[in-house]
């Protein structure tokens, strides 16, 4: 948990090299002298065209706080989640989140976690599996409870990159044959806590393609709770939903939010859902 600020943050995407703007052919209020003088500017006209997509943004979300930010489409809200999780540079500003400065870390050192538009599921990988994946990746010293926490005592038994990799070549066996570290049990104990916050439980064994719509936005949330990052991003993450499933999801949500007390930041172009 922890407030985000963004001070100024601009954003500006930069067009292909000689490409040129639209001629205003079909205005009436354009002669036929002023068009040829359009088009011909234009074609000499060979440095990219920048496209200014956020402006100055300024904005601070309180620690714990659940923000929404509403806008029609294409007014830039995904991509300041974007900027927020990493996934895209800035062009220029400052973000921070706690008392941290994160302008030049890696997505991966954010302690952000996000939930896309289109679930983003491993679909070869069980529920269960999805929901450990980024947990299995994190190092020692990370926030979930108890992951990574017992770690340095099997270190001293055999080394790290040993256990994970007899980890994974037996994780296919029967229970009784696994090897299962204690890393793993801490992973296993998280998995397991967020499934049942979420009411999944029965699903920890299925492929995605055998799940509803409404069960894989779950899914994608548990990923994401699974980490206990400091903050959640949601890019309309009901928007492939109906709407009676989208009201029971969105007062889950909710929910869950006041329930873990995790500084979320929510997108959406619905004024009603907002």
């Amino acid at each position: 948990m922890a407030r985000v600020v963004i001070e100024n943050v601009y954003k500006s995407f930069s067009g292909r090299k000689g490409e040129r703007i639209t001629p205003v052919a079909a205005d009436p209020l354009v002669s036929p002298v002023d068009e040829a003088a359009l088009v011909t500017a234009d074609k000499s006209v060979q440095k990219p065209i920048s496209v200014n997509v956020l402006r100055r943004i300024n904005l601070t979300v309180a620690d714990g706080e659940f923000m929404v930010l509403v806008g029609p489409s294409g007014c830039g809200k995904s991509t300041l989640l974007r900027l927020l999780a990493g996934l895209e540079q800035m062009t220029g500003g400052n973000i921070w989140v706690g008392e941290q400065l994160v302008n030049d870390l890696p997505p991966k050192e954010r302690d952000i976690a996000m939930v896309f538009q289109n679930y983003a599921l491993y679909p070869h990988l069980s529920v269960y599996d999805n929901i450990a994946f980024g947990l299995r990746r994190r190092e020692l010293g990370s926030r979930e409870s108890g992951v990574g926490s017992r770690e340095g005592q099997s270190a001293d038994q055999m080394p790290g990159w040993v256990e994970n990799a007899l980890v994974g070549v037996t994780r296919s066996l029967p229970k009784g044959l696994r090897y299962v570290s204690d890393k793993e049990r801490a992973v296993d104990a998280q998995v397991r806590m967020v499934a049942k916050l979420l009411q999944i439980e029965p699903l920890l064994n299925r492929l995605p393609k055998q799940l509803s719509g409404g069960q894989r936005q779950r899914v994608a949330l548990g990923r994401a709770i699974s980490r206990n990052p400091q903050v959640f991003l949601m890019d309309e993450p009901l928007s492939n939903l109906d709407a009676k499933l989208r009201a029971e999801t969105r007062s889950q949500i909710v929910k869950l939010q006041r329930q873990l007390g995790t500084t979320t930041i929510y997108v959406t172009h619905d004024q009603t859902e907002a």
